[in-house]
């Protein structure tokens, strides 16, 4: 049996929050759980994640009786969820100027047949906790991630980087 909840933060810097989350009935058929950061910085942050997050749930859940039910369209199922929200939230961006440019990081857990299928786009992250271990399951679409990952930076000048918020991927356009 598995265990959801949610919480959200506005934190120290932003006025308003721009998250935005989706945990579905543990008695339908697939479990999804959904989860968006407007970007923050951006006009309609808020809007673009609540758009993400309906876009995505719709698709899947529209979706999810005609594919197959094996790991490869599962996958297909998530990611093309993912471009699905992004024409929503990119063609939303276009009907008014104040929210040009508007973003948002998403990311999709699907679980059926007891097992975990994870969509991912931006900086937020998803975790497996079992019992007490933690293990980070996403790794950050972030300019500092790839400084990491390319070995110019350290985890330890990672956290004080200038560039530590700026995203290489997320739902915008």
């Amino acid at each position: 049996m598995i265990k959801a909840y949610a919480k959200s933060d506005i934190g120290k810097v932003r006025e308003m929050n721009q998250d935005a989350y989706y945990i579905s009935d543990s008695l339908d058929e697939i479990q999804l759980y959904i989860l968006a950061d407007g970007m923050g910085g951006y006009q309609g942050g808020e809007i673009a994640s609540n758009l993400a997050i309906q876009s995505a749930k719709s698709y899947i859940e529209n979706n999810f009786k005609d594919i197959e039910k094996d790991r490869d369209s599962i996958i297909q199922l998530l990611g093309s969820s993912i471009e699905y929200a992004n024409m929503v939230v990119y063609e939303k961006s276009k009907e008014n100027k104040e929210l040009e440019g508007m973003g948002t990081t998403l990311e999709i857990c699907l679980i059926y047949n007891n097992k975990a299928y994870i969509g991912h786009v931006g900086d937020s992250r998803i975790y497996r906790i079992r019992k007490e271990f933690m293990r980070k399951l996403t790794q950050d679409h972030s300019y500092v991630q790839k400084l990491i990952k390319d070995g110019t930076i350290t985890k330890e000048q990672a956290v004080h980087h200038p560039q530590k918020n700026m995203l290489m991927k997320a739902l915008r356009m």
